[in-house]
């Protein structure tokens, strides 16, 4: 595909995701409760909230997820998301590298995060049909700490010059793994992984899941405003909602890969329910970006601040002073949750 087509899809993509986030419904973390530690003997000061993914050291659980590159507006907001995330100390991952692959002229887009944030974790990110050559390269591009291997299955099939033949996915994949130097996570973005397909991926060795569930960013929809006509609104609701998909794969995979909770969180609570059913980290996009674009790099510094804030209070109301402890503190399960999860045969 041209990059110059390429380049146009990233700035709808932009677009329309600010479009549609005003418009996010809650997703389904009302179902899940911590339950309160009336003794709690915790210091605030001292709660640790450090992480680790299959051997990358993470000073706090918060991930800034892959969003975009490959075009100049795409440089700005990339350089913006870097600064915060040198300054608080956070993982962050670029969009797809697909497109400065393809075009050199547009590596800076993506390099500026490096450039910026020269000590800090940042993930490399490509698609599942990616060559062993494209993924060695999207690392060495940014000198990543970690490839995301994203899954776009739906998206690709509904965007009208989208991939239709999925064929050697797994494969791929395995090879991918087995080639790179730095550690591989695998992601959804946005329609969710069942623990059915959470075996197959740790079967063919992969130690990070992303589970990308439905109720952040739905590209489905977005793909439905680009088409303009001829959308195939009735494929919107596709997908596995997050807390169900992570209930899902911390059951089947948990103890033999690192799970990461993103899809539509939208602050500390939900970081903290996430943790609590098992996730190591959890990853905002959408959110973050929304209010990046509309409210500024300050306002978005803020927000994230208060989210760990609100994350800290509620590991010292649940009597915990580090995310292991958090895991193991009791968690109620209601609504389309329960009824998801009793189901699909998992015993909560």
């Amino acid at each position: 595909m041209p990059y110059y087509i390429r380049k146009k899809r990233k700035r709808e993509h932009i677009k329309y995701s600010l479009l549609l986030e005003k418009d996010l419904d809650r997703n389904n973390f009302d179902d899940i409760t911590l339950v309160h530690n009336c003794l709690t003997q915790v210091d605030i000061d001292e709660i640790d909230v450090s992480t680790d993914l299959n051997g990358v050291k993470l000073n706090n659980p918060i991930i800034i997820n892959a969003m975009t590159g490959g075009f100049y507006r795409a440089k700005i907001i990339n350089g913006e998301l870097a600064k915060i995330a040198r300054h608080l100390g956070l993982a962050m991952a670029v969009g797809s590298q697909k497109i400065a692959l393809d075009d050199p002229s547009i590596v800076s887009s993506f390099q500026i995060v490096r450039e910026i944030n020269p000590e800090g974790i940042i993930f490399a990110n490509i698609g599942s049909d990616a060559s062993v050559d494209d993924a060695i390269r999207a690392v060495e591009m940014i000198k990543a700490d970690a490839l995301q291997i994203h899954l776009n299955a739906p998206q690709e099939i509904v965007m009208r010059e989208g991939r239709k033949n999925f064929k050697g996915t797994l494969d791929n994949i395995q090879e991918i793994i087995q080639n790179v130097k730095v550690p591989v996570i695998v992601k959804e973005v946005g329609f969710g992984i069942a623990m059915e397909e959470a075996e197959i991926l740790v079967e063919k060795g992969v130690k990070i899941i992303d589970i990308g569930g439905a109720g952040g960013t739905n590209f489905i929809a977005i793909e439905n405003k680009r088409r303009s006509t001829n959308a195939l609104r009735s494929l919107q609701s596709w997908g596995i909602p997050t807390p169900a998909s992570l209930i899902e794969v911390v059951y089947r995979v948990g103890n033999r890969a690192d799970i990461i909770c993103s899809g539509g969180l939208r602050n500390g609570l939900d970081v903290a329910k996430s943790l609590a059913l098992g996730a190591k980290a959890a990853a905002f996009a959408g959110l973050f970006l929304y209010i990046l674009l509309k409210k500024g790099p300050l306002a978005l510094k803020k927000y994230i601040i208060r989210t760990i804030r609100e994350l800290m209070f509620t590991m010292a109301m649940s009597g915990v002073k580090n995310l292991s402890e958090l895991r193991k503190r009791p968690v109620i399960i209601e609504g389309k949750t329960y009824n998801w999860v009793k189901n699909r045969g998992i015993s909560i």
